[in-house]
């Protein structure tokens, strides 16, 4: 048995047998009562636990054995174990995996040192498999919201309900750059179709997309600005309606608000020289 307290030849140790770690711990990660799905093999991540069994033995000499979580000699492993969940996050895997993977090294390299001092790879490696799925969680939801910006961002209408009454029908929450987006596209449809008026229709817009909306908002009116186009706001709500008008105002861009979408497009079609009978 090797003790954690004399670092350097736990290191050495570590080094000298790499190769039966990884055998065991193959062998270990195929037959893990974690894994459910087993949807990835253990010679897919062996590169990754070698890289994560070298840093091991660079921590151990440079922590005088204490293997600290959270310590300057535990950093490359713990960036090592972030990385290894955002990875795993891209490959369809799943965090039994992960955890599998950390704690059967775990179990590989205590069996490398004393029963007193194998504690300290306990609670690492507890940290590092933490760690590893805050990542792998992160890199998740990143995903979603990545997926779901791009749906929005192709989903959202920019149309033209009649020729030359352009409009973009905002939906959901986009963020301030699907937001940016959607406008400039709508931007350039009006300009394409010598439309008077543009129709931002928010009436389908939840309260995370109407906080979104300024930033992509402005940007549009910076490219607005000077135009002789005008502004159809519909179905926003009065802080909205309120402070898109006031932005307007700074670039001197015509705008009006209507409480409702048919309201909108009536005037968008008056201004494109439509003749509406009016019925009493």
């Amino acid at each position: 048995m090797v003790s954690v307290s004399e670092g350097t030849r736990l290191a050495g140790v570590i080094r000298e047998q790499s190769s039966e770690i990884l055998a065991s711990w193959i062998a270990r990660f195929e037959r893990s009562p974690l894994r459910f799905r087993r949807a990835t093999k253990a010679v897919t991540h062996t590169a990754q636990v070698a890289s994560l069994v070298e840093a091991l033995g660079v921590a151990a000499t440079s922590d005088n054995g204490e293997l600290r979580p959270g310590s300057d000699a535990t950093r490359e492993l713990e960036r090592a174990a972030a990385f290894l969940g955002a990875g795993f996050a891209s490959e369809g895997s799943t965090g039994f995996d992960i955890a599998a993977l950390l704690l059967e090294l775990r179990d590989v390299t205590a069996g490398l040192v004393t029963a007193e001092d194998s504690a300290h790879l306990t609670r690492l490696f507890e940290w590092l498999t933490v760690i590893a799925l805050d990542a792998f969680a992160s890199a998740g939801m990143q995903s979603l919201r990545e997926k779901q910006a791009d749906q929005l961002e192709t989903g959202t209408p920019v149309v033209e309900i009649m020729p030359k009454v352009p409009a973009t029908l905002l939906v959901g929450a986009p963020s301030s750059s699907v937001i940016d987006n959607l406008l400039a596209r709508a931007w350039m449809l009006a300009v394409g179709t010598g439309a008077p008026c543009l129709i931002v229709d928010c009436t389908g817009l939840a309260e995370p997309g109407e906080r979104a909306f300024e930033a992509g908002y402005v940007a549009f009116l910076g490219q607005v600005e000077g135009s002789v186009l005008q502004v159809l706001l519909s179905g926003a709500r009065r802080p909205l309606r309120e402070r898109a008008a006031a932005l307007a105002g700074e670039k001197s861009v015509a705008f009006q608000h209507f409480d409702r979408l048919d309201s909108a497009v009536g005037h968008a079609m008056e201004r494109a020289g439509y003749h509406l009978v009016r019925r009493s």
